[in-house]
């Protein structure tokens, strides 16, 4: 009586065991996977209703004449040859950017956008965020503003006091284009 007593509380506590480590090592993972994609997606969502948002795409067409703009010298730079040609093409399309915006009064809507990233950057931090979701759904808008707007990042930079202007963008970028 007192082996089967034995039998029975060894077999309860192997199953509870069991149980424990299925909840710890499988279920939880799989919810807490799931909450990280949703709240990802979530963060997603609420950029899309943003006023930052709204700036992105208010932005496509206030650029455009800038885009018109430095037509020829894009083709010129990717025609050229010698990298220090390249270079200096380069440095002028850069230089017309930033006088385009400081011309056309886009700084504010700019750094607005620029700053918005911030929350995606502090979520995948803190491990809140799932990186495929936010990959998927913001690594080209990402890559487009960045590229877009580096110039102007650089040139903030060189301000006194605001030398990590742009960094939740820029370590976006890197860390989706790997």
């Amino acid at each position: 009586m007192l082996r089967l007593g034995f039998g029975l509380t060894l077999a309860a506590a192997i199953g509870g065991w069991g149980t424990a480590g299925y909840v710890y090592f499988v279920a939880m993972p799989e919810v807490a996977g799931a909450h990280k994609v949703a709240y990802a997606l979530d963060l997603v969502d609420r950029f899309g209703e943003s006023p930052a948002h709204q700036i992105y795409m208010q932005l496509g067409d206030d650029m455009k004449p800038w885009w018109d703009q430095i037509d020829e010298t894009q083709r010129q730079i990717a025609a050229a040859t010698d990298d220090a040609a390249r270079e200096k093409l380069i440095a002028a399309r850069d230089e017309t950017l930033i006088g385009f915006i400081r011309g056309h009064g886009l700084s504010h809507q700019i750094d607005q956008l620029i700053s918005a990233f911030g929350t995606f950057n502090r979520c995948l931090a803190i491990a809140a965020c799932d990186e495929d979701a936010l990959r998927k759904s913001i690594s080209i808008d990402v890559k487009r503003i960045y590229r877009t707007f580096r110039p102007y990042i650089e040139q903030i930079r060189t301000e006194p006091g605001r030398d990590d202007f742009g960094r939740d963008l820029e370590d976006l970028f890197f860390r989706f284009v790997g």
